[in-house]
C-alpha cells in the first residue's frame, strides 16, 4: 500500500513537472494566436466581428468588424514586444473613401493605417510593459457604412486573417501552467493506481502530459479558460477511470494481466484526448449545434422528427443518443453546455466499446496480445473521431451500441436456453435501432448474416446461439418499428420511390458522382478513413485466419459483419444511397489487423519486423488525424 501510494506520489510529480517543461517549449515554439476566420474565434478574447462569410469567387473565409475590434487577453508575458498582424480591406464601393484603422494598446494609440479596396497586410508593434500582466488591443475603424435594408449591420472592415504574437521569448500565461500541472499530476496518479511496471507507469504519465501539454500550448488554448477545462476533465476522467477499474478488479477476484492494463490505458487515454480536443477552443462545432437543439427538442418532449441526408433524402432521426442524454440533462445548463454533454457521452460509449474488442479477440486463440492491440487500432482508426469532429454524434453513439451489440453476439454465454442473455442481446439491439437509421440497416442485416454463419459454418455447438442471435435481431427490429419507425410509413413511401427512379436512371449522387465514380473513389476512403498500415495489418490477420480455417464465435461474427458492411458497400455503389458502411467496419478492420499484427510478432523475423513497423504506422496515421482535427 505504502510503495503503491509513493509510486502515484512520484509518478504525479514526474509528470506534472514534464507537462510544465513541456507547455514552456512548445508554447515558445508557436506562441502565436492566429485566426483564419474559418471558425469562430472565442467571444471574450476577440470581440467586435461579425459572424464568418465566404466569398463566392475564391471560396476565402472572412469577418466583417464594427466599428471597434478588440482583443483582450488577461494573462500574457509583457516582458516583451508583441506583433499584431492583419489581413484587411476597406472594401467600399462607388468611390466611397475607405476607412483609416486605428490601433489602441492598453488605451494609448500607437499606429494609424489607411485601408484600400483591396486586402492588404498590416503589422503593428506594441511596446513591451513589464509592469502590466495583460493586453488590450483595440482596431477602430474611422467610418462604418449600413450594406441596406435588408442588413443592417454597420461594417468596418472585412478581415481575413489576425494573428497576435510576442516578438521574442516568452512564457506561457501562468493559468496554462497551473491547469496542465494538475491534470499531469492527474494522469500520473490514475496510471500509478492502475498497477503497471515502474518504467510503464512513468512513460505513460510523460508521453500523456506531453500530449496535455501540446494541446493546452495550441491555438487559443493559452489565452482561455482551456487550461482549466483541461485540468477538472482530466481529474474527473482519473477518478472514474479509477474507481471503475478497482471494481471490475474485485469483480474478477484476481490483478488485471499486463496486456489488460495496457488495453485499459489506452482506452482511458483515447477518451482523454479525444474529448479534450473536442472541447478545445479551435474546435469547430460543425453539426455538434444541430444535435443540441435536436437534444433540447427531446429534452421538451418531442421524440419523432426527421432529417435530410446527403442527397435532400428525408429519413427518420432516431433518438437514442437524446434519450440516454436525458438522463444527465440536469448535470448542465440548456445552451452551449448541451454540446458538451452529447460529445463526453458519445466519447464514453466510444471508449466502452473499443475495450470490448479485447475479449473478443482474445477468444480466437487466447492470445491477449492481438485483444490489446484491437483496443488500440480501434481508436487510432481516423474515421472514428472524423465522424463525431463533423458533428454526426447520432451516429457515432449508435455505432458503439452496435459494437457492444457484436460483442454480446460472440459472447459465449449468449444461447436460446440463456433467457437473461437472450434479453441482453435484445436490448442493446434494440438501443442501437433506436440511435440511427443507418445502423438499423447495416446491424438488422448484420444479425441474420451472422446467424446463419453460425448456423452453417459453426456445427452442432452454435445452432443454439445461431438461434439465439436471430431471434434477437428479429424480436429488436420489431421493437424499434413499432416504438419509433412505424410512425414515418410516408417518408419511406417517398424516398423508396425517389431511390428506385435514381437507381434505374444511373443518376448521380449527392456529389455529382457516378456509379463509376464511386467504384473508383473506395480505394482513396479506406486510405484516408483507416490507413494504410491499419489496411494493410487487417489484410494480414484475414489471410491468418483463412489458412488457420477460424470458426470460433469471434471469427465466424466478424466475418458476418465484414459480409454485411460489404453488403451495403455494393449497394452504395450501385445506389445513391450511403449507409456509413465505412464506419460500420471499424470493429472488423481493427479486429483482423489486431489479428495479422499479433500473428506476426511472435512469428519472429522478419515478420515480427514488418508487424512492428506497420504497428508504428498505425500510431502515426492516428496521432497526426488527431492533430489534425485542430486545423
Amino acid at each position: 500500500m505504502i510503495r503503491g501510494a509513493g509510486r502515484a506520489l512520484a509518478a504525479a510529480v514526474l509528470a506534472a513537472f514534464g507537462g510544465t517543461i513541456c507547455l514552456t517549449v512548445l508554447y515558445a515554439r508557436s506562441p502565436a494566436l492566429h485566426v483564419e476566420f474559418n471558425v469562430e474565434p472565442p467571444r471574450g478574447i476577440i470581440d467586435g466581428i461579425y459572424a464568418t462569410e465566404v466569398e463566392p469567387q475564391t471560396g476565402r473565409t472572412f469577418a466583417w468588424t464594427g466599428e471597434t475590434l478588440t482583443i483582450d487577453l488577461s494573462d500574457v508575458d509583457r516582458q516583451v514586444d508583441w506583433l499584431l498582424r492583419v489581413r484587411v480591406r476597406g472594401a467600399r464601393a462607388g468611390g466611397a473613401p475607405n476607412p483609416d484603422l486605428l490601433f489602441f494598446a492598453d488605451g494609448v494609440l500607437v499606429a494609424t493605417h489607411p485601408t484600400r479596396v483591396d486586402y492588404e497586410d498590416i503589422e503593428v508593434r506594441i511596446a513591451s510593459r513589464p509592469a502590466l500582466e495583460s493586453l488590450s488591443i483595440k482596431m477602430r475603424a474611422s467610418s462604418t457604412f449600413v450594406p441596406g435594408p435588408s442588413d443592417p449591420r454597420a461594417l468596418g472592415v472585412m478581415l481575413d486573417s489576425l494573428s497576435l504574437q510576442p516578438d521574442g521569448i516568452a512564457l506561457p500565461p501562468r493559468t496554462a501552467f497551473t491547469g496542465v500541472a494538475l491534470a499531469s499530476a492527474a494522469v500520473g496518479v490514475a496510471v500509478a493506481l492502475l498497477g503497471v511496471t515502474p518504467a510503464a507507469t512513468f512513460g505513460t504519465a510523460l508521453l500523456l502530459s506531453a500530449a496535455l501539454a501540446a494541446l493546452v500550448a495550441r491555438g487559443f488554448g493559452p489565452y482561455t479558460d482551456y487550461a482549466g477545462v483541461v485540468a477538472r476533465t482530466t481529474a474527473w476522467t482519473a477518478v472514474v477511470a479509477a474507481t471503475i477499474a478497482a471494481i471490475a478488479r474485485r469483480r474478477h477476484g484476481e490483478p488485471f494481466r499486463n496486456t489488460a492494463r495496457f488495453a485499459i490505458a489506452f482506452t482511458v487515454s483515447a477518451f482523454l484526448l479525444e474529448l479534450l480536443a473536442l472541447l478545445h477552443p479551435n474546435m469547430p462545432i460543425g453539426d455538434t449545434l444541430f444535435q443540441a437543439h435536436r437534444f433540447q427538442e427531446v429534452m421538451a418532449g418531442r421524440y419523432y422528427f426527421t432529417s435530410i441526408a446527403p442527397g435532400n433524402y428525408q429519413f427518420p432521426y432516431a433518438p437514442g443518443l437524446y434519450v440516454v442524454a436525458k438522463a444527465f440533462g440536469w448535470l448542465v445548463r440548456r445552451g452551449p453546455a448541451d454540446m458538451t454533454l452529447l460529445r463526453t457521452i458519445v466519447c464514453a460509449a466510444d471508449a466502452g466499446a473499443g475495450l470490448l474488442l479485447y475479449n473478443l479477440a482474445v477468444r480466437v486463440r487466447g492470445d491477449r496480445l492481438a485483444g490489446a492491440l484491437a483496443v488500440a487500432l480501434y481508436h487510432l482508426i481516423p474515421l472514428g473521431l472524423g465522424v463525431v469532429v463533423t458533428g454526426n454524434l447520432t451516429n457515432a453513439f449508435a455505432q458503439s451500441l452496435s459494437v457492444a451489440a457484436l460483442a454480446l453476439i460472440a459472447a459465449p454465454g449468449v444461447r436460446i436456453e440463456q433467457r437473461s442473455k437472450m434479453a441482453a442481446v435484445t436490448g442493446v439491439l434494440t438501443a442501437a435501432f433506436l440511435s440511427h437509421t443507418s445502423t438499423f440497416a447495416i446491424l438488422s442485416v448484420a444479425t441474420v448474416v451472422i446467424a446463419f454463419l453460425y448456423y452453417s459454418r459453426g456445427g452442432p455447438a452454435l445452432r443454439s446461439p445461431s438461434a439465439a442471435v436471430l431471434v434477437a435481431g428479429v424480436a429488436a427490429a420489431a421493437l424499434a418499428i413499432v416504438v419509433y419507425y412505424a410512425h414515418f410509413i410516408d417518408t419511406y413511401r417517398t424516398e423508396i420511390a425517389r431511390i428506385g427512379g435514381e437507381t434505374a436512371a444511373a443518376a448521380p449522387d449527392a456529389g455529382g458522382r457516378s456509379i463509376a465514380d464511386r467504384l473508383g473513389a473506395v480505394p482513396m476512403y479506406l486510405r484516408i478513413y483507416f490507413g494504410f498500415p491499419v489496411m494493410a495489418l487487417a489484410v494480414w490477420g484475414a489471410s491468418f485466419l483463412w489458412r488457420r480455417g477460424a470458426r470460433d464465435r469471434s471469427s465466424l461474427a466478424i466475418t458476418g459483419w465484414l459480409v454485411t458492411c460489404g453488403i451495403f458497400l455494393l449497394l452504395g455503389i450501385l445506389t445513391p444511397v450511403d449507409m456509413r458502411y465505412y464506419l460500420a467496419v471499424i470493429p472488423a478492420i481493427s479486429f483482423l489487423a489486431a489479428i495479422g499484427a499479433s500473428s506476426g510478432w511472435t512469428s519472429g523475423g522478419l515478420s515480427r519486423a514488418a508487424a512492428t513497423l506497420l504497428l508504428f504506422g498505425a500510431v502515426y496515421v492516428g496521432l497526426r488525424a488527431w492533430w489534425s482535427t485542430l486545423g
